[in-house]
């Protein structure tokens, strides 16, 4: 009965795992995570600020460093964090997109799903050809 158990909570535990780590992996590169929203167009703007210098008010309100607007969506404000504690992938980030917009180069940027809000956080940055 004990090897059963074992047997049992062992395929259980493979199964469940298998299946959480699968949740959120796209099925390719070209379709997004469900925690993305796909945004592209050209870059309008690039700015980089000191860190503590917060952007928006109330619920719009962002603590970020880097901020872009695509021309397809002048309203939005695409943010990243470059604080001491942010991943390293933020600083790869943050230089792809001050070289697609100094290049003029239209980019696809995944953002995170916030109902209402015009600052959004950037969660990847991709070309397409």
């Amino acid at each position: 009965m004990n090897t059963f158990y074992k047997v049992g909570m062992l395929l259980f535990g493979t199964l469940f795992a298998g299946s959480v780590a699968l949740a959120d992996t796209p099925p390719s590169l070209k379709v997004p995570d469900t925690h993305s929203i796909m945004s592209k167009g050209n870059l309008t703007l690039y700015r980089v600020q000191v860190e503590g210098l917060e952007f928006g008010r109330n619920n719009e309100e962002i603590d970020a460093e880097v901020f872009v607007t695509l021309d397809s969506k002048p309203d939005m404000v695409f943010t990243l964090r470059l604080h001491g504690d942010s991943p390293p992938v933020n600083t790869v980030i943050a230089n792809t997109l001050r070289e697609a917009y100094l290049s003029k180069t239209p980019v696809t940027i995944y953002h995170q799903i916030a109902p209402g809000r015009k600052n959004v956080k950037i969660h990847m940055v991709q070309f397409d050809r």
